[in-house]
């Protein structure tokens, strides 16, 4: 096990090390990250980090982390934005976002302290919890490509992290950020009608525009929350029968069709895996089912472009 070279000898630094186990490379920093007080060249710790961000980019091997990974930390003045905060640090906004385990492009108050790393790329943790960290495991569970595991000890306790130095989102996990992503709503079910314009199942040969989809399922199979929010409508309609409409955050809605039973109350507060009710077939139904749909400000959208299938 070998130190890592500070590049400001006076100013202390969460202790770093690097040693193989089972062929891959582990990271381990303390829990008394080194806090910058001002975004500013005049603040030295800010200046330290600025120093390794710079080295690291340009370096030959910059894929080499154990020359000079550190973690700090900054506790915010005002409400800001991530993007924002991210182009003032000089990192991209995905090292911030993986790190301090943001699931989506949201303001961030005032007084949280955010940990900023000395060095670029994505932390994808080994035990997730929120619907964007399970897509990051379940994508990069296969084939992981080169990474460090990283372990960070806070107050609340420890968390381990595949570390993949100067890596960014994938496509999907940038788009579930940025845009905002939904889980697949059953445990398992089959598509059997998608969005758009179709054949009328009830009327034969009538062109009729479906603004989601159906997936067929057992009765009785539980129906999940998409997404964190909070059901605005629950109740009976002669074309959806027993349905649930849940609004979540920058004007998205899910509505869930043709179930056998609801559960959830209106005024609810859900989150995403909360048990809404039960597949049925009520309302105009050809058989056990669940009518799916997503909206934006009101208007359907193809729930497959938006959905990540993953349970």
């Amino acid at each position: 096990m070998s130190p890592v070279r500070k590049i400001r000898p006076f100013v202390f630094l969460a202790t770093v090390a690097v040693l193989a186990l089972t062929g891959i490379p582990r990271v381990s920093a303390q829990s008394d990250y080194p806090a910058i007080q001002r975004l500013r060249q005049d603040d030295v710790i800010f200046a330290q980090l600025e120093d390794s961000i710079q080295e690291y980019y340009s370096s030959p091997n910059s894929k080499d982390v154990s020359r000079d990974f550190s973690i700090y930390s900054y506790t915010l003045k005002s409400d800001t934005d991530l993007l924002a905060l991210a182009a003032s640090l000089s990192l991209p906004y995905d090292s911030l976002a993986t790190l301090n385990r943001l699931d989506n492009n949201e303001t961030l108050p005032k007084g949280r302290t955010i940990l900023v790393p000395s060095i670029p790329g994505v932390f994808v943790a080994m035990s997730p919890e929120s619907d964007l960290e399970y897509l990051m495991r379940s994508l990069r569970a296969e084939d992981p490509g080169d990474h460090y595991s990283v372990s960070v000890t806070e107050a609340t306790g420890r968390t381990s992290f595949m570390f993949f130095p100067g890596s960014s989102f994938l496509p999907a996990e940038r788009s579930f950020f940025l845009i905002g992503g939904f889980r697949f709503p059953l445990p398992r079910g089959i598509i059997t009608s998608g969005f758009g314009m179709r054949v009328d199942p009830i009327k034969g040969k009538v062109l009729k525009f479906h603004p989601g989809i159906d997936i067929a399922a057992p009765s009785g199979t539980t129906i999940m929350a998409a997404r964190r929010g909070r059901v605005i409508s629950a109740g009976w309609s002669d074309v959806y029968g027993n349905y649930v409409v849940v609004l979540h955050e920058n004007d998205w809605e899910t509505l869930y069709g043709h179930m056998s039973k609801i559960i959830a109350r209106l005024g609810q507060a859900v989150e995403t895996g909360t048990v809404l009710g039960l597949v049925g077939s009520t309302g105009l139904s050809t058989g056990p089912h669940l009518h799916f749909e997503i909206r934006k400000h009101g208007a359907a959208v193809d729930p497959l472009e938006m959905l990540h299938p993953w349970n």
